[in-house]
């Protein structure tokens, strides 16, 4: 015996053939939402607002008399926040984009904006200040400069993880909303194609509903759990056998 359909029993083929529909539509919901992007570009911007906040918090612009708003050689703030939304936006790998503002915000880092950024990362502001002195003036740390170094490097890393993390979350869990949102669409319209006026008040509607909200939880697996059906009624047909 194999996981051939047409060896299958009746109700089970049907089973079978009822998951990979319904895992279909998923697919299809989950294909036209990505279609529908580029006229909404709000769905690509979800989770971003978290982030840029951050970021944001990361790098604060220097204080003191007759200093520029942005460090010298580094990109201002406004900039530093486009390219984390442009990458964002463009689906790049999470990873290169943390490792892209985390560089960003060490090299915003300078001695007008240290106190600020201490307080941002919890981290002894006096100490961070003399690193970002040194390391503008190209001079070697002391102990004490590279362990705060590291401190700050650290936390910094934690801080863009937890909100890179979440905002992928939240992007994900939004997007398959929407796109479960579209499969129930789907199946009214279609249902309603089948059966016209009388669909609405008959149990199809409910059906349909329900077809809708299960397509795209389906959609990953259908194909994987159509398979395990096929062989789990194999594998009782042969037991079936065995027993006679």
């Amino acid at each position: 015996m194999n996981g051939d359909p047409a060896s299958l029993p009746v109700s089970g083929l049907q089973l079978a053939q009822l998951i990979s529909a319904v895992g279909g539509l998923g697919t299809a919901a989950f294909g036209l939402l990505e279609a529908l992007k580029p006229l909404f570009p709000p769905i690509n911007h979800i989770g971003l607002g978290h982030i840029q906040q951050t970021v944001s918090a990361l790098t604060p612009n220097q204080s003191g008399e007759h200093l520029p708003l942005a460090p010298v050689n580094a990109l201002p703030r406004k900039n530093i926040l486009a390219t984390v939304a442009a990458n964002w936006v463009n689906g790049n790998d999470i990873a290169s984009q943390k490792a892209i503002a985390k560089s960003l915000v060490k090299l915003h880092l300078s001695p007008g904006n240290a106190p600020a950024l201490a307080a941002a990362t919890n981290v002894d502001p006096v100490l961070l200040k003399s690193v970002a002195e040194k390391t503008l003036a190209g001079k070697p740390l002391a102990p004490a400069e590279s362990d705060i170094f590291a401190r700050f490097d650290l936390i910094v890393t934690a801080m863009l993880d937890e909100c890179y993390q979440l905002s992928d979350q939240r992007y994900r869990n939004a997007t398959r909303s929407l796109a479960a949102a579209i499969a129930v669409v789907l199946a009214v319209v279609g249902g309603w194609l089948i059966d016209g006026a009388g669909f609405w008040h008959g149990r199809d509607f409910g059906l349909a509903l329900v077809v809708g909200l299960l397509a795209t939880p389906l959609a990953p697996v259908a194909k994987d759990l159509s398979t395990a059906l096929a062989t789990a009624v194999d594998t009782m047909q042969l037991v079936r056998k065995a027993r006679r």
